[in-house]
């Protein structure tokens, strides 16, 4: 009983430690530059890696892209999360509100998503964000609900 015990503690600490070390290779350093959070308004287009990545999982990879707005509202195309890749790769259009917010240390991009085809309902979700030579990293379920993955947005210069 003991020895039960003791592997499934072994085992809690383990799978602890290797999703905080995911967690730092996915996300890296949280933003921190105000100038960069004050520069998220913009059209941010999916890089050659979130494209390759999206090839991958057999997924439409044309126009995915997200527009944040300055008045707080966005227009996104994103990746259907729930068993596209089955269905031919679904990609959507969904609208909203978003805002930036701290959670602890870390920079948090919030997105309030309108009912449609991309959600049921009205969904809210905070991506984890990281900012570095004009490319937004966030984390989202792209085909495995229970894996996340980092896509990458390069933003578009006027």
């Amino acid at each position: 009983m003991r020895i039960g015990l003791l592997a499934v503690l072994i085992g809690v600490v383990l799978t602890a430690c290797k999703s905080k070390a995911a967690h730092e290779a996915i996300y890296g350093l949280p933003v921190t530059d105000q100038k960069l959070l004050k520069d998220m308004a913009g059209s941010w287009f999916a890089t050659e890696e979130t494209h390759a990545l999206l090839a991958k999982k057999k997924y439409a990879r044309d126009s995915v892209h997200i527009e944040l707005r300055p008045d707080s509202s966005f227009k996104v195309r994103l990746p259907d999360c729930m068993d596209a890749a089955a269905k031919g790769g679904l990609v959507w259009e969904a609208i909203g509100g978003w805002r930036l917010h701290k959670n602890g240390d870390d920079w948090k991009l919030g997105m309030a998503f309108e009912k449609g085809r991309l959600f049921r309902y009205r969904t809210f979700t905070d991506f984890d964000i990281v900012i570095k030579d004009s490319v937004l990293t966030l984390s989202r379920y792209v085909g495995d609900p229970d894996e996340e993955e980092a896509l990458q947005f390069r933003k578009a210069h006027p």
